[in-house]
Order: structure tokens, then sequence, then C-alpha cells
């Protein structure tokens, strides 16, 4: 009785490893995504602006993480006339979470 009880736990315990190592290895891939995204958002602000903007929109994206709302970024780049209002529109974006 006590082997089967040990036996169960062991394997409750690895059941359970398995899902967090699941977890996080979903989090790193997802933080990579992240990355690879701003820093292609930075690539084509600095290319489409100069490279101040591209610098400007690498410290505003630095801790974001929420593909929405760089996707929103990313028409911005499309859609504004200079640097100046794709930063400002970025801000509004990044502080209010709608739609620019």
């Amino acid at each position: 009785m006590l082997e089967q009880a040990i036996t169960e736990w062991r394997e409750a315990a690895l059941a359970e490893g398995r899902v967090r190592g699941y977890a996080e290895g979903r989090a790193e891939e997802r933080a990579q995504n992240v990355a690879r995204e701003c820093a292609s958002l930075n690539r084509f602000a600095a290319w489409r602006f100069g490279s101040e903007a591209g610098e400007a929109l690498g410290a505003l994206l630095a801790n974001e993480d929420d593909f929405e709302r760089l996707d929103r970024v990313s028409e911005l780049l499309v859609v504004c006339a200079n640097g100046d209002e794709l930063l400002r529109r970025t801000r509004a974006v990044l502080a209010h979470h709608d739609r620019p």
C-alpha cells in the first residue's frame, strides 16, 4: 500500500514537472518572438524615419510583450508621416491600449 502511494506521488510529481516544463518552454518561446518583433519594428523605424526614431522606438518597446499592441505599432510604421508622429502615436497605443 505504501509502495503504491509512493508510485502515485512520483507519477503525479513527474506529470506536474512536465506541465511546468512545457509552460516554461512556451513562455521562453514567446519572449523570443516578442524580442524578434521589437527588433524588426526598431529596424523598420530606423530605415523609414532615421536611426534616432528607431532608437527611440526601441526604448518605448523595451518592456512591451503584447503582440496586439506590437501589431498596432507596425501599422503606425505605414501610416505615420514622420518619426515624431510614430513615437507620439506609439506612446498613445502603449499607454491607452486602444486603436490609434
